[in-house]
């Protein structure tokens, strides 16, 4: 399958890690965009480098595969008119700069590392960034919205063999409660006092981006004088953008609340309905006692539970905090696999030795728990976990296992519909493969009525 934008952006990073790659040799041109042999090196050792396992003997053959596959996704781009505008470049462009700024701990670092400068690193960047942000229109195009109905999913699974029938290790459901401490009122007041005091400077005459480097808390942008790049409306919280939109070029806005704290903003740049910012964060700090009160709430409401004046989901509705479990009735889902199942390796340790002592229906007490922002920064508070249900270990059937059946025939039918995709496609367009790279299996797929 296609590689995601995230997975590109490494691979572009690492062409300066790894300047010994050269791109020496094209092995193969689908339409008019070319593969070179310097490509699939550089994917090889980025896999490589990420992965504490050996890689499959055939692994260089799986990229020329995928490769392959992005390439003829662009050349179809092309036919159809699909493109991405130079906003869309910069704005991916920004936020990209802005992540591996973040990664790297400021700009400077970044910089350094790579031997370039920002603008350099961009320029470097763009043609790839372009290209992914096409490829994956025209795949959307092809292959968006693909849907299961309960019959197929029926029809999947009976089509399985008996003895090719998967089997399933032991697997559990859980729901949670959880609570994060509150900022104080007094430490909100200390930070937007702080906020208001940069604010009255930079009004002064003081420079925002200096200002935006010795004091914002945002550590994706301060580093770059608190430069956001190019945003478009809702892509940033409603609060924020409210107060963004109403800007005229180089306003400065008064302090603005989030979730993530107190701003001040600046729009460098409008076109359109896309804005250029730059902004300042500081954040309430949390102190020790915040952390107190959190678990005596928590204490509190397990005391409830204990003594059957509440339900599980009566206390998910009306005290947990995190937004995805509680929309569900508190039930935790497993990212690994898209499902409310986990296998018990794939729980943490200090989680597995509380379900240990519990059974089904039973609920463990207050344990420290470490969330995520949406900044993606980690957040910590408490939670109190449920074992909801708990299967043996077993044959695949459709009563315990619908989600995941659901799942494999969703892809089984994506699956599908890529190979007759790519059958269509491939004889319309020019392909070529140079014959010291048809040692991989995958290459003769690809060949066509004209080659």
């Amino acid at each position: 399958m296609l590689k995601n934008l995230a997975v590109v952006f490494l691979v572009a990073v690492s062409n300066f890690a790894n300047a010994q790659i050269v791109a020496d040799k094209v092995v193969a041109v689908v339409g008019d965009n070319p593969i070179l042999l310097s490509d699939i090196e550089m994917q090889y050792v980025q896999a490589k480098a990420q992965s504490d396992k050996a890689l499959p003997e055939d692994f260089k053959c799986e990229v020329f595969d995928r490769l392959m596959l992005e390439k003829l996704f662009l050349a179809q781009a092309k036919l159809d008119s699909i493109t991405a505008s130079p906003d869309e470049i910069d704005a991916e462009l920004d936020r990209r700069i802005r992540y591996f700024t973040s990664i790297f701990g400021s700009k400077e670092k970044l910089e350094e590392y790579y031997g370039k400068s920002l603008s350099e690193l961009k320029d470097d960047f763009r043609t790839d960034i372009e290209n992914q942000l096409v490829s994956d229109k025209m795949r959307s195009k092809a292959l968006g919205g693909m849907k299961v109905s309960p019959a197929e999913v029926k029809a999947y699974f009976k089509a399985i063999p008996k003895d090719s029938i998967p089997y399933f290790n032991s697997e559990v459901e859980l729901s949670q409660i959880v609570r994060y401490p509150q900022v104080s009122e007094e430490q909100k007041e200390i930070a937007k006092k702080k906020l208001e005091k940069i604010r009255e400077d930079i009004m002064n005459g003081s420079d925002f981006s200096l200002q935006a480097i010795l004091y914002s808390e945002d550590p994706g942008s301060s580093t770059d004088g608190g430069n956001l790049g190019y945003i478009e409306r809702g892509e940033l919280v409603p609060s924020f953008e409210a107060v963004a939109y109403r800007l005229q070029e180089k306003e400065l806005s008064d302090v603005v609340e989030t979730p993530f704290g107190y701003h001040i903003i600046m729009v460098d740049e409008k076109r359109g309905e896309r804005l250029k910012l730059r902004h300042i964060l500081v954040k309430p700090k949390l102190t020790q006692a915040e952390f107190v009160a959190c678990k005596n709430t928590m204490d509190s409401i397990k005391h409830q539970l204990d003594v059957d004046s509440i339900t599980f989901k009566e206390a998910v509705g009306k005290f947990s905090m995190d937004e995805h479990s509680r929309a569900v009735g508190g039930l935790v889902t497993n990212n690994k696999n898209g499902t409310t199942y986990f296998e018990k390796s794939d729980i943490e340790g200090s989680l597995i030795f509380a379900l240990d002592k519990i059974k089904v229906g039973q609920y463990t007490d207050v344990l420290p728990y470490t969330g995520m922002e949406q900044t993606g920064e980690q957040k910590q508070g408490f939670r109190i976990v449920l074992l909801k249900s708990e299967t043996k270990p077993h044959k695949a059937n459709l009563d315990i296992d619908y989600p995941k059946i659901q799942v494999a025939a969703k892809n089984a039918k994506t699956a599908r519909e890529l190979e007759r995709w790519v059958t269509l496609y491939k004889d319309r367009t020019f392909i070529r493969i140079e014959p010291d790279y048809m040692f991989c299996e995958e290459a003769h797929k690809w060949l066509t009525n004209e080659n």
